[in-house]
């Protein structure tokens, strides 16, 4: 049951995040479109008030969640990888972060309804 209630908390904050335009950060290895999409993202965890280690750190995260969800096509898996990779016990913390994650990175991975 547990596992359906993480699945649930992402499908609600799918519903709920919202993507915010914001300035890109100048890093040449990247390009314009790279930089805006994960300061949007940034922005978006900062207003969920999720509380990252970094932006590095919380765009690492996001990546890797949807490997996670690409490989393995489970929610629960995904939401599982978050949590171990924050100290975040709250399933509506874990399940935004995930939302925002697929949302931003891995868009044709989100679950179906």
């Amino acid at each position: 049951m547990r596992s359906r209630n993480f699945a649930a908390g992402l499908l609600v904050a799918v519903g709920t995040a919202t993507a915010l335009a914001s300035p890109a950060l100048a890093d040449p290895t990247e390009d314009p479109a790279t930089q805006q999409l994960d300061q949007t993202f940034l922005k978006a965890v900062s207003d969920q008030g999720l509380k990252m280690k970094s932006d590095a750190f919380a765009i690492d995260l996001a990546h890797s969640t949807c490997d996670v969800l690409t490989r393995t096509s489970s929610v629960e898996n995904a939401l599982r990888h978050v949590q171990n990779a924050t100290d975040w016990t709250d399933p509506k913390k874990i399940g935004a972060f995930g939302s925002l994650s697929v949302q931003a990175y891995c868009p044709k991975s989100m679950p179906k309804q």
